[in-house]
């Protein structure tokens, strides 16, 4: 049971960062309807603000480096929707997923060449001692930087929730998400709103590079990876739905976790994508996606 309770940890763990990349392809694809495949590259990004400001910066606390490595990160990420995608809305959709994957391939090459190829681990910021409670009373050997790895990301995806829920902006992403056309008519500005989405998206993106660099390491095409299965966790859980990418991460990371400790390491990816169709066989829009019905 203590070896279950350590693997649940670690699925827990992973899949906080899977969450907090594949709310930015929900949200973005819930207002304009667009897949944006650099976001894996945002989420690189991140991380290595995050481990400049920490090389840098050696004095600087974990809470100023991480906001402000989410907010050069939503920075970097509204720039981004402002050169690359904006004038792309009613372009071919061919053409906004070329686009996208060479905004990704940059973003690569750019801290490959500025930083460096190799393979790195940001600087523990977090107590790395371990939670002598739950080895005490539930076996299981966790430590404090694990720990609050998984209760920072859940505070993050509770606020994101007061956001979208229970602010004007966030009525605003509801909207604009429902009918992008009519809402401009209302007096709503959709450029700013999109932007927002982007912000928002990009900042999350970069607490989860951090969070990846903390716990395990970080290097330029890390981004590939991690994106594509943070965006099969949307998928799963039903894109453009913010609960349904939560509840995907934590799905697909616990089916790793457990692959991987049970089974075997070279099945991870098969096991993953295999669950990806399967789940699509029974609800072909996630978990809990809605279809998306055409207005004529």
């Amino acid at each position: 049971m203590d070896t279950v309770i350590q693997q649940l940890f670690n699925a827990a763990q992973l899949g906080a960062v899977y969450a907090l990349i594949a709310l930015g392809y929900s949200m973005v694809y819930g207002i304009i309807r667009l897949i944006n495949f650099a976001h894996g590259d945002i989420f690189m990004l991140g991380g290595f603000i995050g481990l400049l400001l920490t090389t840098h910066f050696g004095w600087m606390p974990f809470y100023l480096m991480m906001p402000l490595a989410m907010l050069l990160t939503a920075m970097a990420g509204v720039a981004i929707e402002r050169v690359a995608y904006r004038r792309l809305r009613h372009a071919q959709r061919m053409s906004v997923v070329i686009t996208t994957l060479g905004v990704g391939i940059f973003l690569e090459n750019l801290v490959r060449l500025t930083v460096g190829p190799e393979t790195r681990q940001l600087p523990a910021r977090l107590p790395t001692s371990p939670v002598l409670w739950l080895q005490e009373n539930l076996g299981a050997f966790v430590t404090w930087d694990k720990l609050l790895i998984i209760l920072i990301s859940l505070a993050l995806m509770a606020v994101l929730w007061l956001v979208i829920n229970k602010t004007l902006v966030g009525t605003a992403m509801r909207a604009v998400a429902d009918n992008k056309d009519v809402v401009p008519l209302m007096g709503v500005n959709l450029n700013l709103i999109i932007a927002a989405t982007f912000a928002i998206g990009s900042a999350l993106a970069a607490a989860g590079g951090i969070f990846y660099g903390q716990a395990y390491s970080i290097d330029p095409y890390m981004g590939i990876d991690l994106g594509w299965k943070a965006f099969i966790a949307a998928v799963i859980g039903g894109i453009g739905s913010i609960e349904g990418a939560v509840l995907g991460s934590f799905l697909l990371a616990g089916v790793e976790v457990l692959t991987v400790a049970y089974l075997s390491s070279n099945m991870k990816n098969g096991i993953a994508f295999g669950l990806l169709i399967l789940l699509l066989l029974i609800w072909p829009s996630g978990i809990m996606g809605k279809p998306i019905l055409k207005k004529v």
